[in-house]
């Protein structure tokens, strides 16, 4: 028992009840069973750390896909939306954006409805071009091709009023994550937020650039049609 919970009468019986359920777990027999409660248990981890710190945020790109990965295996996750800011080619061949991926297109095998609204760059994506550039239009086809609804939204066309992290995700109606990233598309911090009001402002906020931008399969119709 560590020192600082032995004074502590109500966290010392919480720390039995966690250890418990993590022996129960961990003995239990291999199979699908397991790794289901692990994962539930793994992402109430993720929400425990950050209720107790207060702040809810994690510092750095590996932590937050850990703990947003987690709370993507939740087994009775039903909906998760996202908005994806794409700057440059570099930041869609990260290898822990692509484990990440898999990580949703695991959930949508699992019958999740993914929705992603990819913001993307004048760079790749020139007014002129009905679609973005062979930079990333595979990488996008690939989301695509999952069973992914991909929405795309050039960086030009964002609201004026929109303010704070564009990359945000939200997790049905309980949880929303923020990325908030440096000039060279880096993850600085990221925070994840449990409380109603703010999932409340998030889906408004991801609803609304869903309405502006264009779903992807429209946009391959349009390049196939002006062929």
């Amino acid at each position: 028992m560590p020192p600082e919970l032995a004074t502590n009468t109500e966290l010392v019986r919480v720390y039995h009840i966690l250890r418990e359920a993590l022996f129960t777990v961990a003995s239990g027999p291999d199979g699908i069973p397991k790794e289901t409660l692990t994962q539930k248990i793994v992402a109430l981890g993720v929400q425990l750390r950050a209720m107790a710190t207060g702040t809810n945020t994690f510092a750095g790109s590996g932590s937050w896909y850990v703990a947003h990965d987690a709370v993507l295996a939740v087994p009775d996750l039903r909906e998760y939306l996202a908005v994806v800011r794409v700057r440059d080619p570099e930041c869609v061949r990260d290898p822990v954006i692509q484990e990440s991926l898999r990580a949703t297109f695991a959930a949508v095998n699992r019958g999740v409805l993914v929705e992603r609204v990819l913001v993307i760059s004048d760079t790749l994506w020139p007014g002129d071009r009905v679609l973005p550039t062979d930079d990333v239009r595979p990488w996008i086809e690939d989301q695509h091709n999952h069973g992914l609804r991909v929405i795309l939204l050039r960086e030009r066309d964002l609201p004026t009023d929109t303010s704070g992290p564009i990359d945000t995700c939200v997790f049905d109606d309980w949880g929303v994550g923020t990325r908030d990233l440096d000039d060279r598309s880096q993850t600085v911090r990221v925070a994840l937020d449990f409380a109603p009001g703010a999932v409340r402002a998030a889906r408004e906020r991801l609803d609304r650039l869903s309405q502006i931008g264009i779903p992807f399969g429209e946009l391959l119709e349009r390049a196939e049609r002006s062929r």
